[in-house]
């Protein structure tokens, strides 16, 4: 039986991939009202201490993705677009071949990823929407296949932000299994925040204070399952040297 998040994913996407001359498309409607059901429900939780600008409407998020795919750096891959309409609010892009990160066992992989995801956010960006089933694992690297809430930002709770809804996705997408596999997955948070502590010392201190606060403390432990919660924050504290 599917957990109750990858029903919910499922449900929410927006996405159709159709095959043209040889090649595969992703076909992505903004007027689809999963699409917008899935921003109301974010948001829901997003509300009781307002940290990210969720855009809501069917254009600012075309916009927003459409941004993002076009001028923000290249640290993470980033997906071909061909078309975007702006009239019918669609945009179409290339399909990346991959393993998405619900499916990724490996310690170098998160690593990796969370090198990447730390220089994106020294470069001054942030997602919004950071589940893990929106990162690819490809042979030319790892690609970020929606962005549709990513803006420029240097609001290090924006950073912090990512940086919860990453782990609690990490552990929601293996709920079924997570007397299991509780080991590896510790060892895949670990080794992303390793990652992203060396993408960028400063700007790991400056988020490991954020998470300390009792506002994000409270979100931490409301979005991340237990025991998972504790460990990500004591990982935190054990990755940079900063006395809380």
């Amino acid at each position: 039986m599917e957990s109750i998040l990858n029903y919910l994913d499922d449900f929410s996407r927006q996405t159709q991939v159709y095959e043209f001359n040889g090649e595969k498309l992703v076909v992505k409607n903004y007027r689809k009202e999963t699409g917008i059901l899935k921003w109301l429900l974010i948001n829901a939780t997003n509300l009781t201490i307002n940290i990210y600008p969720f855009a809501f409407q069917p254009i600012k998020r075309l916009e927003r993705e459409a941004f993002f795919f076009r001028e923000a750096p290249e640290v993470l891959k980033k997906p071909k677009v061909y078309v975007t309409d702006f009239m019918r609010l669609k945009l179409i892009r290339e399909y990346v071949e991959g393993d998405s990160f619900t499916s990724v066992d490996s310690e170098t992989a998160y690593r990796e990823l969370g090198y990447h995801l730390s220089v994106l956010h020294r470069k001054g960006w942030a997602l919004g929407d950071s589940k893990i089933s929106n990162f690819v694992l490809s042979v030319k690297g790892i690609y970020i296949v929606d962005a549709e809430q990513a803006t420029p930002s240097t609001d290090i709770r924006h950073y912090a932000w990512d940086l919860v809804v990453l782990a609690s996705t990490m552990v929601l997408f293996n709920i079924e299994s997570i007397v299991q596999r509780k080991n590896d997955l510790e060892r895949f948070m670990e080794a992303f925040i390793e990652g992203y502590v060396e993408g960028s010392e400063t700007v790991s201190q400056e988020v490991a204070r954020v998470l300390e606060k009792p506002s994000f403390r409270a979100l931490t432990y409301l979005l991340v399952p237990h025991p998972f919660s504790k460990f990500f924050l004591n990982t935190w504290k054990k990755h940079v040297a900063k006395e809380f």
